[in-house]
């Protein structure tokens, strides 16, 4: 049985959590014209300097990626042998769960991890002590662009950009020397 199998209750319930959620229910979102929000997306997609602000608004709606990517992202770990992992953007930790899951499954590893939003920093850790999984997850609270500046292994395996569109050249940038 591998450990993915083992914390499939886990992942299925917070599937299930963020089904149907969207950054839309959200009442400053919800309260936004129809340009407006138009705006927000192209802001969200493109903007260096607002991000903050705008992940900000999302802070308490999960933003998981897809069950089906889930399990390739853990198949990618799993098949690359995976030691040493980076994930930008980890929201309540879902693709988190999935990647340390391989690490555990591949005999162990790192896996440095980046959020700026702390209450979303507490469900993804939460989540982690529930999988039994905290101890190969390193949880750096704050913008990514000053946590992954420092302490990265010598050598990262597998890097995962989910976060602020924009800034994913930037992120890249700071890992790809590893």
């Amino acid at each position: 049985m591998t450990t993915l199998t083992q914390i499939t209750p886990l992942l299925d319930r917070l599937f299930r959590e963020a089904q149907g959620l969207s950054p839309f229910q959200v009442p400053e979102v919800a309260a936004l014209s129809s340009a407006e929000r138009t705006r927000l997306t192209h802001e969200l997609m493109q903007s260096k300097t607002q991000y903050r602000e705008l992940y900000g608004l999302l802070k308490d709606i999960p933003l998981p990626v897809s069950p089906e990517t889930g399990r390739l992202l853990y198949l990618l770990a799993r098949s690359t042998h995976a030691k040493h992992i980076v994930e930008y953007g980890t929201s309540f930790g879902v693709s988190t769960l999935h990647l340390a899951a391989a690490l555990r499954d591949n005999g162990g590893g790192r896996l440095i991890t980046t959020e700026f939003e702390p209450g979303k920093v507490a469900r993804a850790r939460q989540h982690l002590e529930e999988a039994g999984l905290a101890d190969l997850v390193e949880i750096r609270e704050g913008d990514a662009l000053e946590t992954l500046q420092r302490d990265l292994p010598a050598e990262v395996d597998l890097l995962l950009l989910d976060g602020a569109k924009a800034l994913y050249r930037e992120v890249l940038e700071l890992v790809e020397p590893h």
